[in-house]
């Protein structure tokens, strides 16, 4: 009877051990889930802004103009010749004003003088019309005032029209409109081409002196190419 009292008390005590909280077998028991660590997401790709060359957010601009000159229509022949320009811009609106001098290829001496005077043809154009902030390209009509066969410096030629110095047969007045493009070489430096139409209002004759008598085209067509220094 002793012994079988033993072996009970023994396995009470046994099964109490094994009951109590926070036993070996219990800090070993792996827990019921495992929740990973997320990983931090990757930063979104921001492609580099661009600079565009041809664009400006500038809302004044300008710049001086020299370039060369082809076209028919004004002179006999095919005619060459210069220009300086200087232009001014508020935002895509521009203004321009230029002279220029027009000659044939082949010379031609007028009996307008007592001295020998050339064929040629001394302008001063004004331009306005519309030029892209964004694109290298521009628009315009134009406006031009002139003289024919002229033995004076172009920058007289304005002050001589108004004071009726020039024969209404030698004076050029000319309406029309034209297209370009400024392509920027650097900063401030642009190559520039240019097509124009011009019509003459009025077609005074000129004679040479051979006695022949010319007369300008009801339409004169010219392009142009040359180099602009300036701001955009």
């Amino acid at each position: 009877m002793a012994s079988k009292l033993g072996v009970v008390c023994a396995l009470f005590v046994v099964h109490s051990a094994a009951a109590q909280p926070g036993s070996e077998d219990e800090e070993l028991r792996p827990p019921s889930s495992v929740e990973a660590t997320p990983e931090p997401a990757a930063p979104a790709y921001v492609a580099p802004v661009r600079k565009n060359p041809n664009a400006t957010t500038r809302r004044w601009g300008g710049g001086a103009r020299l370039t060369g000159l082809s076209g028919v229509g004004a002179l006999p022949g095919v005619n060459f010749g210069g220009e300086l320009a200087a232009n001014v811009r508020r935002d895509e609106i521009f203004v321009e004003l230029a002279m220029g001098k027009w000659k044939p290829a082949k010379e031609y001496v007028v009996a307008l003088e007592p001295q020998r005077v050339e064929l040629a043809l001394d302008v001063w154009t004004l331009r306005a019309g519309w030029t892209s902030m964004k694109m290298p390209l521009r628009g315009w009509l134009l406006y031009e005032v002139g003289e024919l066969a002229s033995p004076h410096s172009i920058p007289g030629v304005v002050p001589r029209m108004m004071m009726g110095e020039i024969a209404e047969e030698r004076q050029w007045h000319a309406v029309g409109a034209g297209f370009g493009v400024a392509w920027p070489m650097s900063d401030n430096v642009r190559l520039v081409g240019m097509i124009e139409l011009a019509v003459p209002i009025n077609r005074g004759q000129v004679m040479d002196s051979t006695g022949s008598i010319y007369e300008p085209d009801p339409i004169a067509a010219r392009s142009s190419a040359g180099i602009e220094l300036g701001w955009r």
